[in-house]
C-alpha cells in the first residue's frame, strides 16, 4: 500500500465527485417574470394603440364595402349590356325599392321580376353603402366637366327609387323597345347618409352604354376610378 494515495473506496469516490462538481447558486434571479407595474404599463400601451387603430380599421372596412358595392353594381350594368347583345333583344337593368332594401337585377327574360336564374343583388336602405338621392351627394358638375362639352346636351337621371335602364341589341341605352337612343346620363349614388366623411360613389351609365364608377369625398372632388 502506498501512503499518500487517494482511497478508492466509496468515501474516496464521493470526495472526488464533490471536488469536481459545478454547483448552481440557489439564489433566484430577481427578474423571473413581469412585475405588476410592468404589466399595467404594457396593458396601457396596448389599449392606446388599439384605441388609435380601431377608427382606421373601421374606415378601411367602410371604404372596402362601398367600393365593393359600386363595383358589383357597375358589373351588373355591364352584364345587362352584353346580355342584350347576346340575346339580340332589349334587356332591362331593374331597381326595385322595398320596405327595407333595394333589389337590383338583370331582367333577362323581361318579366319585370327578379328570378332566381338572373343576376341580382340586395342593397339595404339603411347602411354604410346604401343608395342615395341626388340631394344627399355633392354636385356632379366635376363629372360633367370631365366628360366634355358634349355632356351638356344630356340630362341627368338619378335612380334613387324604383327604376330601370334599357339596353338594346346594339348595347346602347334606349328609352323603350324600338325607341331612339336616350340623351340621358343615368346615375346611381352610393354612400352613408349618416356619415358624409366616409365618401361617396357614383355609378353612371352613358347613352352609349358605357359604365363608369366615380368617387368623391364630402368636398365634392369627384374622380373616376373605373
Amino acid at each position: 500500500m502506498l501512503y499518500g494515495s487517494r482511497r478508492s473506496g466509496p468515501n474516496g469516490c464521493r470526495s472526488k465527485m464533490i471536488l469536481n462538481a459545478n454547483f448552481v447558486s440557489l439564489r433566484r434571479s430577481p427578474r423571473n417574470g413581469f412585475s405588476l407595474v410592468e404589466l399595467v404599463l404594457s396593458l396601457a400601451v396596448l389599449l392606446v394603440i388599439t384605441t388609435l387603430a380601431i377608427p382606421v380599421v373601421v374606415r378601411s372596412l367602410q371604404t372596402y364595402q362601398l367600393n365593393a358595392t359600386a363595383s358589383q353594381l357597375a358589373g351588373m350594368l355591364k352584364f345587362t349590356k352584353f346580355d342584350a347583345i347576346r340575346q339580340n333583344t332589349h334587356v332591362n337593368f331593374q331597381i326595385l325599392k322595398g320596405s327595407t332594401n333595394w333589389t337590383v337585377w338583370v331582367d333577362s327574360n323581361g318579366d319585370n321580376l327578379p328570378d332566381g336564374t338572373e343576376p341580382q343583388m340586395v342593397i339595404p336602405i339603411i347602411g354604410n353603402d346604401t343608395i342615395l338621392p341626388a340631394s344627399s351627394v355633392p354636385s356632379p358638375a366635376p363629372i360633367a366637366a370631365t366628360l366634355g362639352a358634349g355632356s351638356s346636351l344630356y340630362t341627368w337621371t338619378v335612380l334613387s327609387d324604383t327604376g330601370s335602364i334599357m339596353y338594346d341589341q346594339r348595347g346602347v341605352v334606349v328609352s323603350s323597345a324600338g325607341g331612339p337612343v336616350v340623351t340621358t346620363i343615368s346615375a346611381v349614388y352610393l354612400g352613408n347618409p349618416g356619415d358624409p366623411s366616409s365618401g361617396y360613389r357614383a355609378v353612371i351609365t352613358l347613352p352609349s352604354g358605357a359604365v363608369q364608377v366615380w368617387t368623391s369625398s364630402s368636398a365634392g372632388n369627384w374622380q373616376r376610378i373605373s
